[in-house]
């Protein structure tokens, strides 16, 4: 942890709660105040989500995820997801998976969620609208040919994971058809 984000979880009182965590005491919802800062907050729980489970990132597009995670409720919105999210990693068992569907709150929301704690994405392929992309919907991207839509967005989400430093982990079958059309281009 960086003296930075040490100094932050000091001021805010939330350094006691981070020292539990690491020494492997359960930390109870009622012990973090409703006050607290939030952005304290987040960065405790990202600091204990990069401990307990790293940088990775599981993207579940189109379809559930098929193990049991901590998902946070559908109805929170804007900071209220944010803190439901940290609180849930915050006060989860080790190793917990944190979930957000980025089909109730946006892809960009559930993005800045990773920064509170959250390691699971999921969600429908869906243009700006939110509207679904069929399977066979294509764009013409120069040098590439007519490419899925669907394949455009998993490309452009990766990106951004990559670029926040987290590690996209996709589905086996989301990858695989990205695969198909990247060696259709190159191949």
């Amino acid at each position: 942890m960086t003296p930075l984000v040490s100094g932050a979880l000091q001021s805010a009182g939330l350094l006691p709660l981070y020292q539990a965590h690491q020494r492997g005491e359960p930390i109870a919802r009622s012990s973090i105040s409703p006050n607290v800062d939030l952005m304290a907050l987040g960065a405790l729980a990202d600091a204990i989500r990069i401990e307990d489970v790293g940088h990775e990132v599981f993207v579940f597009a189109n379809r559930q995820a098929t193990h049991a995670a901590v998902e946070v409720p559908a109805s929170a919105r804007g900071l209220v997801l944010m803190r439901e999210v940290a609180i849930a990693r915050i006060t989860s068992p080790r190793g917990s998976r944190v979930r957000v569907d980025w089909g109730a709150c946006s892809l960009e929301v559930a993005q800045v969620a990773l920064g509170f704690g959250a390691n699971e994405l999921v969600g429908p392929i869906s243009n700006r609208r939110g509207l679904p992309i069929s399977e066979d919907a294509t764009k013409k991207v120069k040098g590439q040919g007519m490419v899925s839509l669907q394949t455009l967005q998993i490309r452009e989400i990766e990106r951004v994971l990559r670029c926040a430093g987290k590690t996209p982990v996709f589905t086996a079958d989301v990858l695989a058809q990205a695969e198909r059309e990247e060696a259709a281009v190159h191949g």
